[in-house]
């Protein structure tokens, strides 16, 4: 009698390596294949998910740079957040795992999360706050904005998010600064300022602008 046993196929070549010598095939790998990689077993979602594995892609010089770009979808009236992939044909590819994105939300690139900001949610009427983990696109929640604001603009100056949006508490406009302190993963006192300030970003740099001395 022939064993079932022998009809099993034997274990994986690459599940049986080593696991410093799988995190450094893997790290060879583009970043684009790693969603098909993470659905072959709880193991490789893990691996692709690590730290270890993006530090490896950075001494072997295999790092890549993608553009995160934010587009309203019509047949869904949601705003998702996709990849640009230049060497595809330069496609838009929408990054499944991802949620739907506050409408009206400011964003602002640390390392490797996108922080964002803005956007009213209507269920519990609170400003949106969350961070986006860019190497395994998954979203954690960040503590709830002070103040609720919409019509954000947000920037980041020595490891601090300075949030600036429109308050309507109590019939009673305001201009708001918000902070978001990236260290502590805590907000800062808000700060009503000039309802006439304007707030203007560039790279580490923020400008706010006083139009009422131009008024006639």
């Amino acid at each position: 009698m022939i064993r079932r046993s022998n009809f099993l196929e034997p274990p994986s070549l690459m599940t049986s390596l080593p696991e410093d010598i799988m995190v450094d095939i893997l790290a060879r790998v583009p970043r684009c294949d790693y969603p098909v990689l993470s659905l072959v077993s709880k193991h490789f979602r893990s691996l692709v998910a690590s730290p270890e594995i993006y530090e490896r892609r950075s001494l072997l010089g295999c790092t890549e740079h993608y553009l995160y770009v934010p587009l309203y979808n019509i047949k869904t009236s949601d705003f998702r957040l996709y990849i640009l992939r230049r060497k595809a044909n330069s496609r838009f590819v929408l990054i499944p795992s991802l949620p739907a994105l506050p409408p009206g939300g400011s964003f602002v690139a640390v390392g490797s999360r996108i922080y964002v900001f803005g956007g009213i949610n209507n269920v519990n009427r609170k400003t949106s706050a969350l961070t986006i983990d860019c190497r395994s696109h998954t979203v954690r929640p960040l503590p709830s904005v002070p103040m609720i604001i919409s019509h954000t603009i947000a920037d980041m100056i020595d490891g601090r998010i300075y949030v600036i949006g429109n308050s309507y508490c109590d019939d009673d406009p305001k201009k708001v600064m918000e902070v978001f302190n990236t260290e502590t993963q805590k907000w800062e006192e808000p700060r009503v300022i000039k309802a006439d300030i304007h707030l203007s970003a560039t790279k580490d740099e923020t400008f706010l602008h006083s139009f009422a001395n131009l008024l006639p």
